[in-house]
């Protein structure tokens, strides 16, 4: 028994010595990463997916090279580059050589820089046309398209987006519209009601340049400019061979 005893005593030792270190090595910090370097330029900007207002600054950075870093308002006021007006307008404070560190958590992405798994090279079209207009990442097309819709609906929904000035949330709210057959919530222009995708299709894309209301022609374009540079690469190795020259 007295045996028994002095073995618990012993584990019950280890045990209470053990437990602290545990506690301290699961209490560590975490570690940020953070953007290091001295203001070039701020610029307000709007998000064309949200129609926010956000700030855009270019950053020197400590150590060496330039970046461009995308920030919410909110953010910028809090890292004093920027005030928020009364009226809700924005007025940039930062200077140039002014010394900054931000946490890289508080950046926004850019849309329009996909990333290397994006694969699907029909989504890949689409961002690339509409990104810079509407703000439609990647990612974005993506997610509607794996929602059910298809890539000649979205292709549409984005012109119309576009015809009424719009952003990359418009162009999914048209969709979804469609989907559920209500567009009373749309933002049409004065006078313009429709009750199906055929009357909104007609209001919107009748106006305007043809060739700005021709949603094929963002992938059907874009094939046949991959088709012609095979083409030529093609044809310039014959040309090369026939002369004797390797191709390279």
């Amino acid at each position: 028994m007295l045996r028994a005893k002095t073995i618990l005593g012993c584990m019950l030792v280890f045990i209470m010595a053990v437990i602290p270190v545990v506690s301290v090595g699961a209490a560590a910090p975490m570690q940020t990463t953070t953007i290091d370097g001295a203001i070039k330029v701020c610029e307000t900007a709007t998000d064309n997916f949200t129609g926010e207002t956000i700030v855009v600054c270019e950053v020197t950075l400590t150590g060496g090279g330039t970046k461009t870093i995308r920030l919410s308002v909110a953010d910028a006021v809090t890292k004093g580059l920027a005030v928020l007006n009364g009226d809700g307008t924005v007025t940039i404070i930062a200077t140039e050589g002014q010394v900054i560190s931000i946490d890289e958590s508080m950046l926004l992405t850019d849309p329009c820089v996909m990333s290397e798994d994006a694969s699907q090279p029909i989504s890949k079209i689409l961002a690339d046309y509409f990104c810079g207009d509407l703000g439609m990442s990647y990612d974005d097309v993506q997610a509607l398209h794996e929602s059910g819709f298809g890539f000649g609906e979205i292709a549409q929904a984005c012109f119309m987006a576009l015809k009424l000035e719009g952003t990359g949330t418009l162009c999914s709210d048209i969709l979804y519209a469609k989907k559920s057959g209500n567009y009373d919530d749309l933002n049409l222009p004065d006078g313009v009601t429709v009750s199906n995708w055929g009357q909104l299709r007609k209001a919107v894309l009748d106006h305007g340049p043809k060739n700005s209301s021709n949603p094929g022609s963002v992938v059907s374009d874009s094939v046949r400019n991959n088709d012609a540079k095979g083409d030529k690469e093609k044809n310039n190795g014959h040309a090369n061979e026939e002369h004797g020259k390797p191709t390279k």
